[in-house]
């Protein structure tokens, strides 16, 4: 059979999904990430709201969910949605929860619905019109959710209908890809892509690739990549620094070094523009399909969590915290933050446009906090820079996560065992806090988002004390 998740993923990787289906004892199954069940989660949460919308209209028993439709070539679809004419035709609606279509990979919404729309017309049916179904974007929510208000039904039966032959063409190449009892397993399409954009079994088809490679460059141009792909010179010691940018240069240097590349006068740029004291500052935030407080839109970031190291010149060091007990919106933590914080001193952050995009939307929601939150704003850098040309350690892989900067500059810190361990655990944690009964459930719940969050802003002090060391 093949699915529309599974088709999906041959147009992102063909040789990936018949290694899935030939040889399932080799494939890498992963386990489904915290993400991705966030995300599951959250389209059952939206087609309920679907539901309840279609309910209350005067043609509601024309509408039905989930219906199974399996042909005879082997495909399979489930329609999320669909709507019966008199006539005997239907409108298939396909039910998401990003606030827009997505028409381009890895997961092109376009694509899924023509493939449900050739699948369900390979059963006889005759398909009329095709709608996606997102969140509107612009939606506030005030009191009770609006469903009319939530949702919009875009009307996609062209640009669908437009691809059904080139989609047609697809399906068939993937039901003979899948018909092949062997195919060629020395490499697969992923090798012209960047990491992020790899197959889960990227590894088995591409064994030759070192662990350092071509893969670890950020920002690699697609045509750089093809042609070094095309060169087979993968290996970070087969390009010369003439053939990179100024940002992936230091990469290749610490990896033939052997040792960490060190730029004392970019880290003299970064150290010479503080002033203490130094506040490091992380949030943690909620976002969900469906908004959970008034004000909120869906898919808002909206913070509920914050951690602040206060670091004097002198050494003196302290910490202030503040985690909400209920959804709400953030003007407590507006305000336990403006307590909390100096007039004086540069805000430290780990990934500086995150959480200052947070500060100008609080800025904009509460207009007499506007001054000290765009204040933050101004006084804000980013200890994350300094990783990305003035100390680079091939062991962060050409990363400038903290979590891959933390083990290597300073491993006797760990996120390793931590109940709550990134922030996607962190948005499920606090939801499952705040909706819990037990007292003694949802004070483990706090524990464990207050030791992550503060953690966070441990990290970055410790790391930046190894910095200031670099520094002299």
């Amino acid at each position: 059979m093949l699915s529309k998740t599974d088709f999906i993923q041959y147009l992102n990787c063909p040789k990936s999904l018949w290694l899935k289906q030939r040889k399932p004892d080799v494939y890498p199954e992963g386990e489904q990430s915290e993400y991705a069940k966030k995300l599951a989660r959250e389209g059952y949460e939206v087609e309920r709201y679907v539901q309840r919308l279609v309910q209350s209209r005067p043609d509601a028993d024309a509408y039905s969910f989930q219906d199974v439709f399996e042909t005879g070539e082997g495909l399979y679809a489930r329609a999320d949605m669909l709507r019966k004419h008199e006539d005997g035709s239907i409108d298939i609606f396909e039910i998401k929860s990003s606030t827009s279509v997505k028409d381009s990979n890895p997961h092109n919404q376009l694509k899924d619905a023509a493939f449900q729309a050739i699948a369900v017309a390979k059963t006889g049916r005759e398909v009329r019109n095709i709608f996606i179904v997102h969140l509107n974007k612009d939606y506030i929510r005030d009191g009770e959710i609006d469903p009319a208000g939530l949702l919009i039904f875009a009307d996609e039966t062209a640009r669908v209908k437009g691809l059904i032959e080139e989609t047609e063409q697809q399906i068939e190449d993937a039901l003979s890809l899948l018909g092949e009892a062997t195919i060629d397993e020395s490499s697969c399409t992923c090798l012209n892509f960047s990491r992020s954009h790899h197959c889960d079994s990227f590894d088995y088809f591409n064994p030759g690739i070192p662990e350092r490679s071509i893969y670890a460059l950020p920002r690699l141009s697609g045509a750089k990549l093809a042609s070094f792909v095309a060169d087979g010179r993968f290996a970070l010691d087969q390009i010369q620094l003439d053939e990179v940018t100024r940002l992936q240069q230091p990469i290749i240097k610490a990896y033939i070094s052997g040792a960490p590349y060190i730029d004392l006068a970019d880290i003299e740029n970064f150290i010479g523009v503080l002033k203490y004291p130094l506040y490091f500052l992380d949030y943690e935030t909620y976002a969900s399909a469906v908004p959970i407080v008034d004000g909120a839109g869906p898919q808002e970031q909206v913070p509920f969590q914050f951690s602040l190291h206060v670091l004097q010149e002198d050494g003196g060091f302290e910490h202030v915290e503040y985690l909400a007990d209920r959804p709400e919106q953030p003007r407590p933590l507006v305000e336990a933050l403006e307590g909390a914080i100096g007039a004086t001193g540069s805000v430290i952050t780990w990934n500086r446009a995150f959480e200052n995009t947070r500060n100008k939307e609080m800025a904009e929601a509460f207009p007499d906090k506007a001054d000290f939150l765009l204040g933050l704003v101004e006084r804000t850098v980013d200890l994350m820079d300094v990783f990305k040309t003035g100390y680079v350690d091939i062991r962060f892989n050409g990363s400038t996560s903290i979590k891959k900067v933390l083990p290597v500059v300073v491993p006797e810190l760990s996120y390793e065992g931590m109940e709550i361990a990134d922030g996607t655990a962190a948005m499920d944690g606090w939801n499952k806090m705040v909706n819990e009964g037990d007292p003694e459930k949802r004070a483990l719940l706090r524990k464990a988002l207050l030791e992550y969050c503060k953690l966070d802003t441990l990290a970055m002090v410790r790391i930046f004390q190894f910095v200031r060391t670099l520094h002299g």
